[in-house]
């Protein structure tokens, strides 16, 4: 089941925003070995003091196993902290219906199940929720930085991500792209949906399908942004 967070409602699921903060130090500090802060357990950054929201794959007892957080890049975001001109100038990607994907991360101990082609169960699922939490949010586009690796996965799916540039940080291919929640966006999560759900119904019977639940107050902003196309990135940036 896939739930979404939003600064109002930590409160209420601070045991899952809790176990996705010690999911991101898991993964980033201690299997990556990235330089990132760390508090006790659990790996925070001065973006999640920030209004943002926090999609979660929890598994059947309620647990954590996926994550990924969303901002809106009307405020600061990962890109201006970490990655600091790896978009290119030309790429104007400041607008209320842009959002931010960052802190995205699996728990594979746990969260084992995988589709055809290696692509995770649960990360197919917060994909069609953050679809779904686009399209009641009147946000137009996702952007995000990624390890190249996974963004040549997203091909194999024909998610539609547009490389927007590319750079090696700490000897890792990393890449910035953009996603657009349009009408084909739409239909290719509608046709992937009875997968998702019809694998999760088979592994989980009785969880819901991928969205389902999930809500949000925030406004629903108007015009798309005009991002162009792909460059290189100006200079080095610290990683992540």
């Amino acid at each position: 089941m896939i739930i979404h967070v939003e600064m109002h409602e930590r409160a209420r699921h601070a045991r899952a925003v809790a176990e996705y903060f010690r999911l991101r130090k898991k993964v980033f500090h201690d299997r990556m070995g990235w330089n990132v802060p760390v508090e006790g357990d659990q790996e925070r950054d001065p973006l999640d003091d920030l209004p943002c929201t926090y999609a979660l794959s929890l598994d059947p007892d309620g647990a954590v196993n996926a994550g990924i957080r969303l901002i809106p890049t009307t405020q600061t975001t990962l890109l201006d902290l970490a990655f600091d001109g790896l978009v290119p100038d030309a790429c104007n990607f400041r607008s209320p219906t842009i959002w931010e994907l960052s802190r995205y991360c699996v728990d594979h101990d746990v969260a084992q199940d995988r589709l055809p082609a290696g692509l995770g169960l649960a990360s197919l699922e917060l994909t069609l929720a953050n679809v779904d939490y686009a399209r009641r949010n009147g946000i137009t586009h996702f952007i995000t930085v990624t390890e190249e690796r996974i963004f040549e996965l997203t091909k194999l799916f024909d998610l539609g991500m547009e490389l927007l540039a590319r750079k090696t940080i700490d000897d890792c291919p990393v890449v910035c792209g953009l996603f657009s929640i349009n009408a084909r966006t739409l239909e290719l999560a509608e046709r992937m949906r009875p997968f998702a759900s019809g694998t999760a119904a088979a592994l989980m019977p009785g969880t819901p399908p991928s969205g389902t639940g999930a809500t949000s107050h925030a406004p629903a902003p108007a015009t798309p942004p005009r991002v162009r196309e792909t460059a290189e990135p100006k200079r080095r940036s610290p990683p992540a």
